[in-house]
């Protein structure tokens, strides 16, 4: 049992958009409940982001490998602790990774040459859970569909966060996610993380990628 949601890091975070478009995390991602998710349906076919789902499913430098380790094994003890039998009593934020994607200096524009080139394309709509729709100049940066996308984040040009959200549909989508997955793990030594589950892989191999991937 893996117990963590986003309020990890809720108030030193904001999200960075397209065109230096900056919104505090807290409000970006609805933590408020000021609206209500019902809305979410009147934008069928547009891919939604959901708070619980920030960094769940994310890449990380091989560097984390040992606090990866430790700290799903914590979030694990912690979870089994605090379960009722109902459901969770308490919940636990991931710690802080030792080191972080930016201090890699990855060139974003590589990493969206990768994506790119395996046939990903930018996301031009969201919905954002507690915002509404963005498109245009305002969307995050995504690559996939309607119903998943490989989201990047970016300060000053370089890659900040990497993390995967939604589902796909068809085996097509599955196998560039696959690919673009694989590539990018080659390319920057990257650790896939599912932190629903309390699992890390190596996206060195493809084996180990496509596991990563049914989560997806």
């Amino acid at each position: 049992m893996l117990l963590v949601r986003l309020h990890q890091k809720i108030n030193q975070f904001s999200l960075n958009l397209d065109c230096n478009f900056v919104m505090n995390f807290r409000n970006l991602f609805g933590l408020d409940k000021r609206v209500a998710d019902s809305v979410a349906y009147d934008y069928d076919g547009i891919l939604h982001l959901w708070e619980d789902d920030y960094l769940m499913l994310e890449l990380l430098p091989k560097e984390n490998l040992e606090f990866i380790k430790s700290e799903t094994v914590r979030i694990n003890d912690f979870g089994q602790g605090h379960f009722n039998g109902h459901g969770f009593t308490e919940i636990t934020p991931i710690g802080e990774k030792p080191f972080k994607t930016v201090e890699k200096l990855i060139d974003i524009s590589d990493v969206v040459e990768i994506i790119s080139n395996v046939g990903l394309y930018k996301v031009v709509k969201f919905h954002i859970q507690g915002v509404g729709l963005l498109q245009g100049e305002n969307v995050p940066l995504g690559f996939g569909t309607n119903t998943f996308a490989i989201m990047c984040e970016r300060r000053n040009n370089l890659l900040t966060d990497i993390w995967i959200t939604g589902r796909t549909v068809t085996k097509e989508e599955k196998d560039k996610l696959i690919d673009t997955l694989f590539q990018l793990g080659q390319a920057f030594n990257f650790i896939a993380v599912n932190w629903y589950s309390g699992e890390y892989f190596k996206m060195v191999e493809r084996s180990s990628v496509e596991q990563f991937a049914t989560a997806v």
